[in-house]
């Protein structure tokens, strides 16, 4: 039928659709997605689309295939071989059209890369069609969509989303019973024109412009029998004027297949023989192919025959490559043969396609249904088909033909040799699930490829198993024991496997890698073995490549704080191999590694280093590049204290790194983000599974960005009974770097001391976390905010200084504004009036800006020397003037009764010191209280400390005094300062040793 008349009751559809086209072509691109039946007339109106777009227009045309041995991205390919742009101007696009040449072997993609090389094909295609479209509007049509594969269902997705701003217009048509779930979600981003039966007016008029004036009689029938299919509605027409009986209602086929078959029974047995060769050949295959099996005895022969078929409608296309003119021929044609002459056709065109370069996966679907005659020459063409196309980039077709694989692997029984081993194909299918973005499948079928493995004594497999698993990464700081003893089991198996040295150096720092990055603390001799092992392989296998992977296995091995300048040998000992190996990601990797060991060395020309990687990164031409280079981009804006860049970039990355799985996209977004709170940008969502490894860490999280903004009473709410011992070493300096906001802002003392006493190792240098994923300041401004915590404004003030001239130094422009802010603040609090000193034997009392004077007294002294002590114990011997405590006297209780009180105060003190060394201040007032009552009741007849109470106990004398004129004094500071006087009641904590500990942080100007 002329596409042309099957246009009838058309209108709505076409108009809409030449609307596309209008609005493209004043520079908004449109996609359009034309749905219905087979038959219906999707194909006529792409056609009349194509008209209408007229000589200004350039049209691209693709069209599906349903064959398992189309290869991928099948559509795309026929389309930009239509833009006549040479291949070798097509980048990454090429692959396409020129696929890379294979070995029959082929390498495994390393499974990270999948994504990315896809990626970088969608990227490419989309710059070729935006390139030709700025020079004229561009009109892509794509036919039966239902038939096409995932991966060209994804990148039609992807280049319909970057369509703005455009003179594109992407057109496609597909069977919408046969839709897949892949099709129908990209459909759904589309302008849809469903095409529906036509009705009883409409098919008349269709059956009277098809068959003539005597159509109109026949209308009413056909609609009925029809359903208003124009397609339909033109063959029931013309076999009833072919039968003869235009004006009967003759009996209708049960389906459109016997309309067909009526058809296709005119034609000769010869020409019937040629069909039911292109038919399963997939409906259109070349005049040689169908002479090489057999459908004519020469070319003239064939072509005569399919010159027959022409005539009768059933075949169109080029005179050298014949196809069905619809599909529906096709099913007709196959329904009818038997099954021995199907599967006989099957394995001549399996045959005669193994010479054809680029036809593993045709070859593997006919020798398939040719059968068990030929299974395993079918298992060999269904691996390298695989191989095809990931080449191709098809990981889901290579998915399809090593599952295959292994079913017939697994059909003929475990006990016939096939090579590659089932063990082997597991990998294979492994590696192509990762590529393909589905890790959970990938995961699973390492796992069975390991069982494999272990069954067959093939250390090989056992290997590849154990790197693709560690391959497919994990969350910084998860630990994976199940990996590690895997991967300690695989070296252990290679040993004895000869020219193994790689795979050996490959595992050994796979191990190291996972071991350093864990959350467990495991021995450093431990990690540096396991990389030192795989140094010594890779050297003696003499593989740069090998060896470049060993020295970062060797470098991580030595990555923790503290370690900057003896990384920097191994790193440029690491960028030595791989330039030697022209690994052009390990390169860049490198100048990562060593632009964040001069950072934290406070060296300026780590910025450089820093640029070097994100211009190396970007031009890896794949999407983890991309990821990399954005990431440390934001780093670098950061750094230059651009906040609201870094921001921007940041999303960008998270929102690419989560599109090609990068594990650790989120936790590098957050990272950078909880650094830049500091520079006012908004902190990252607090929601944390608790399976995360910093999950124990989520109160210190939650409460820094509310410490920073100064809403000191949410962050203590949000902190609530958080334990140092929960703050999370194994991420370097960066837990450190976050408690030290949040204790200084409202931390206790202990909590103070604690992270004080852990950074202070690192003054000198800065908080740079992994490979420069953000930048937490110097060290010295944490320990600055500490110590000003802690009431010690000189070395408050030298860390402050020395943050400043690293920050300087750094051009860390956004922390040098900060440090001085801080510095600002310190200055104003020890000028300010907060006093408490003798002069000329007058004490001057100064306290939230009311000054006072008070006479001399030893309660005024004792309060003096606990604000000197800056939270630390002071013994009330100390404050008598008495060094050490002294008893005497004689013993007034029996050895039983001493024992038991001797045994209770010993637990309470066990408890007291727990609850101090956790900074639990509230639960340590409780004990001292309960303590304190305990001695008051038995001090009649007992001494602290369950001895045996003496006559004149200098310790318990001591305590009593001090508490004494403590109070008094306070009572007094009540009538001239009451502020003064709450405030020391609050943060003075009394007893056998006494404290002052501030629950903010309070300077005293004390001489």
């Amino acid at each position: 039928m002329n596409p042309r008349v099957r246009l009838v009751g058309r209108g709505p559809v076409l108009a809409a659709a030449t609307a596309v086209l209008r609005d493209a072509a004043s520079g908004h691109g449109q996609f359009l997605m034309i749905s219905g039946e087979a038959g219906i007339g999707k194909t006529a109106v792409l056609a009349e689309l194509t008209d209408r777009a007229g000589p200004d227009w350039t049209v691209l045309r693709g069209v599906c295939w349903d064959r398992p041995g189309a290869p991928p991205y099948w559509p795309w390919a026929q389309v930009l071989r239509a833009t006549c742009v040479p291949p070798a101007d097509l980048g990454e696009a090429r692959r396409l059209v020129e696929p890379p040449a294979t070995d029959g072997h082929g390498t495994a993609m390393d499974p990270g890369a999948a994504a990315d090389a896809e990626f970088s094909v969608f990227e490419a295609v989309g710059q070729c069609l935006s390139a030709l479209a700025a020079e004229r509007p561009i009109l892509v049509v794509l036919d039966d969509l239902h038939w096409a594969d995932a991966a060209s269902l994804r990148l039609l997705g992807f280049l319909a989303r970057a369509l703005a701003g455009s003179r594109l217009v992407l057109a496609g048509a597909y069977r919408d019973t046969e839709a897949s779930d892949d099709l129908l979600a990209v459909s759904a981003t589309a302008q849809h024109l469903r095409l529906g039966g036509l009705g009883a007016e409409q098919v008349r008029e269709l059956v009277t412009s098809i068959v003539g004036p005597d159509g109109s009689e026949l209308g009413d029938q056909v609609w009925e029998r029809s359903g208003g299919n124009p397609f339909f509605v033109g063959e029931l027409a013309r076999l009833m004027v072919a039968q003869g009986t235009p004006d009967q209602r003759p009996p209708i086929p049960a389906g459109i297949a016997e309309t067909l078959r009526r058809r296709l029974a005119r034609l000769s047995t010869d020409c019937i023989h040629v069909l039911e060769r292109v038919a399963v050949a997939g409906g259109e295959v070349d005049t040689e192919l169908l002479v090489r099996i057999g459908a004519a005895g020469n070319e003239i022969e064939l072509n005569s025959l399919l010159d027959e078929a022409r005539r009768a409608g059933v075949v169109a296309g080029e005179h050298e490559r014949p196809r069905l003119a619809h599909d529906l021929y096709r099913e007709t044609i196959l329904g009818s043969l038997g099954a021995m002459t199907r599967t006989e056709i099957d394995l001549a065109l399996g045959l005669a396609l193994q010479e054809r370069p680029g036809s593993a996966a045709r070859v593997a679907a006919h020798l398939l249904a040719a059968g068990s005659r030929v299974r395993r020459k079918a298992v060999e063409y269904s691996v390298l088909a695989a191989r095809e196309a990931s080449a191709r980039l098809g990981h889901d077709d290579a998915c399809g033909h090593y599952r295959r694989a292994l079913k017939m692997i697994d059909a003929e029984g475990a006990d016939v040799p096939w090579d590659p081993s089932r063990g082997a194909l597991l990998v294979e299918l492994a590696d192509a699930h990762a590529r393909a973005g589905r890790g959970d499948e990938a995961r699973t079928h390492y796992l069975a490829a390991a069982v494999s493995a272990r069954t067959a004594d093939d250390a090989i497999v056992l290997a590849r198993a154990a790197l693709g698993l560690e391959s497919l990464g994990q969350r910084s700081g998860a630990h994976r024991a199940d990996l590690l003893d895997l991967l300690e089991e695989a070296a252990a198996r290679l040993e004895a496997v000869d020219g193994s040295l790689s795979l050996q150096s490959r595992v050994y720092g796979a191990r190291a890698r996972m071991l350093r990055h864990g959350s467990i603390a495991v021995p450093d001799e431990t990690v540096a073995a396991a990389a030192e092992r795989a140094v010594e392989l890779a050297a003696a296998a003499g593989d740069s490549q090998a060896l470049a992977e060993a020295r970062l296995a060797q470098h991580d091995s030595q990555w923790t704080p503290g370690t900057a300048r003896r990384r920097l040998p191994l790193i440029d000992a690491m960028l030595d191999a791989a330039t030697a190996a022209h690994d052009a990601d390990l390169v860049a990797q490198a100048h990562q590694l060593r632009a964040a060991a001069l950072l934290e060395l406070g060296d300026p020309t780590g910025r450089d280093e820093l640029l070097t990687y994100i211009t190396l990164a970007e031009r890896l031409g794949h999407a983890r590049g991309r990821w990399g280079a954005l990431t440390r981009r934001a780093t670098f804006a950061q750094l230059a204290g651009h906040a609201d860049e870094a921001a921007r970039l940041g999303e960008e990355a998270l929102e690419l790194g989560l599109a090609i799985g990068v594990p650790d996209a989120i936790g590098c977004f957050c990272t950078s983000r909880w650094a830049l709170v500091a520079l006012g940008v908004p902190e990252p969502p607090s929601d944390l599974d608790p399976a995360d490894p910093l999950w124990p860490m989520f109160p210190l999280l939650k409460a820094w960005p509310l410490a920073v903004r100064g809403e000191l009473d949410a962050a203590a709410d949000a902190l609530g009974d958080f334990s140092v011992l929960d703050v999370a070493v194994w991420t370097g300096l960066e837990g450190l770097a976050a408690a030290a906001v949040v204790f200084s802002a409202i931390g206790t003392t202990a909590q103070r001391v604690w992270t004080y006493d852990r950074l202070r190792p690192y003054a000198g240098t800065d908080v740079v976390v992994g490979g420069c994923a953000s930048y937490h300041a110097a060290v010295d401004h944490h320990l600055g905010t500490l110590a000003a915590a802690l009431g010690d404004t000189d070395s408050a003030e030298k860390h402050f200084q020395s943050a400043l001239a690293l920050h300087e130094r750094l051009g860390a422009a956004g922390w040098a504004r900060i440090t001085e802010q801080e510095l600002a603040a310190l200055a104003s609090s020890v000028a300010s009036d907060n006093e408490f000193r003798p002069t000329n034997g007058i004490w001057q009392l100064a306290y939230d800006g009311v000054h006072v004077q008070l006479p001399d007294s030893k309660g005024l002294g004792d309060l003096a020397v606990l604000i000197g002590a800056q939270g630390n114990d002071v013994h009330v011997s100390t404050l008598v003037g008495s060094e050490v405590p002294h008893t005497g006297g004689d013993p007034v209780l029996d050895a039983t009764a001493r024992a038991q009180y001797k045994a209770r105060l010993a637990d309470l003190a066990e408890q007291l010191d727990q609850a101090d060394a956790y900074g639990d201040a509230v639960r340590a007032e409780k004990l001292s209280a309960e303590r304190d009552a305990l001695v008051h009741e038995l001090s009649a007849a007992t001494g602290l400390g369950g001895r045996a109470r003496r006559l004149g106990d200098e310790t318990e004398r001591a305590r009593k005094t001090v508490s004494a004129r403590v109070r008094d004094t306070l009572t007094k500071l009540d009538q001239s300062h009451p502020a003064l006087a709450a405030h020391l009641r609050a943060s003075v904590q009394l007893g056998t040793t006494c404290t002052y500990s501030p629950t903010h942080p309070t300077t005293w100007r004390l001489s």
